[in-house]
């Protein structure tokens, strides 16, 4: 981002202005400059990027994502058929996931109405009072949302059962779709994206995760930026996207670490057969005795990034009620930030029920890593 302005290939785009427009939440999936879709990263590697996509790249992301998303693993696509879709995510700022919905309700009006999008931010039992109002067929969500629902329905309180519900953004285990599906008695549908390429990847009948390799390279390289062979999990990843020419990246560090497969996925498709481990952080519960608080980790960084402005950090759980809030930043800028982020993590918390959490704040101390080789930014006890 510090270099933005001489790799950009468009010459009127300038990174203060896309970073004013981004910061503008009253104008997501409104075009920039007339022909502009933008949208932010969340920022987990420590500063979050800005991202402009032209027609031709959103066309791309389009076809990739209706002929070969979720929608087609089923006899009725959804979009088709008259039938409500709930988003369930992070609706408050210019996200890759938040404005590609809004987007979609703007370009078709026959999904303003079946196409809602509901916030996490909000308290468990608000949220799926929400749910139980629109009925949903299909919940578009992170797998640890997936599994809170998953959790409510056991518990009896989420009557909407969804047919499908469609995950990304995160690690989807094994057994969390397992859980998901026992206790929501619908199917599972997994893929992978990110802000630098949307609908990188779409899993098959079979189960498996298929890379858009038509459109994204992916490569799996060593420490030292070397090719690791197949079937071998990388250090890193670099991603070259092929459809985006306003802002080409190229062997683009992505900092999941990837398995690409040699071998022919049974399902005949020819796209490369890949596993993911990405981000993999930790639902907190918060409090003593019964019942607890289940706190989201996409919820927690949200508040952190987009209340505090701190990007930097790892928040670590070491007891029933004890917080532990890190940053490598130092100075009196990070105590700064980290007087701000106590703040708002303290009030978010309380407006979810979880009273008396106590957040203690260190500056100058990096986060560890967790095994996709980012850094776990909430960390359970």
């Amino acid at each position: 981002m510090s270099r933005f302005d001489d790799w950009v290939t468009d010459p009127t785009l300038r990174l203060d202005a896309l970073r004013r427009f981004a910061s503008d939440r009253s104008c997501i999936a409104d075009p920039f400059l007339d022909r502009y879709v933008v949208w932010e990263s969340s920022g987990s590697s420590g500063q979050p990027a800005v991202f402009a996509q032209d027609a031709k790249a959103m066309a791309v992301y389009d076809a990739l994502g209706f002929w070969r998303g979720p929608a087609l693993r089923r006899t009725a696509n959804p979009w088709s058929v008259g039938e409500r879709v709930a988003f369930v995510g992070a609706t408050g700022g210019h996200f890759a996931s938040w404005v590609s919905m809004e987007r979609l309700r703007r370009l078709n009006p026959a999904l303003k109405g079946r196409l809602q999008s509901i916030s996490f931010l909000q308290r468990a039992d608000d949220l799926v009072a929400e749910l139980n109002a629109l009925a949903p067929a299909v919940i578009a969500t992170y797998p640890s949302v997936a599994v809170l629902l998953a959790q409510e329905r056991l518990a009896g309180r989420l009557d909407a059962v969804p047919r499908e519900v469609w995950t990304g953004g995160e690690d989807l285990s094994a057994a969390a779709r397992e859980h998901v599906q026992e206790a929501l008695n619908c199917r599972v549908i997994n893929s992978c994206g990110a802000s630098e390429f949307l609908p990188l990847a779409f899993e098959c009948l079979c189960g498996n995760l298929h890379l858009n390799s038509d459109w994204a390279i992916l490569e799996a390289v060593d420490d030292r930026g070397r090719e690791v062979p197949a079937g071998e999990a990388g250090a890193t990843t670099l991603l070259t996207n092929l459809a985006n020419h306003v802002q080409p990246l190229i062997r683009y560090d992505l900092a999941d670490r990837v398995t690409l497969h040699a071998a022919v996925c049974a399902c005949g498709s020819h796209h490369p057969v890949i596993d993911v481990q990405g981000r993999n952080d930790d639902t907190l519960q918060l409090g003593r005795g019964a019942p607890t608080v289940q706190i989201l980790p996409l919820a927690l960084s949200t508040v952190l990034e987009d209340a505090a402005g701190l990007f930097d950090f790892q928040l670590e759980q070491q007891g029933p009620c004890r917080l532990l809030l890190r940053t490598g930043l130092l100075g009196k800028g990070a105590d700064s930030s980290l007087r701000r982020a106590r703040a708002a993590l303290s009030d978010f918390l309380v407006q979810q029920g979880a009273h008396g959490v106590h957040i203690h704040c260190k500056s100058g101390q990096a986060g560890r890593r967790g095994r996709s080789g980012k850094v776990q930014r909430v960390v359970a006890l």
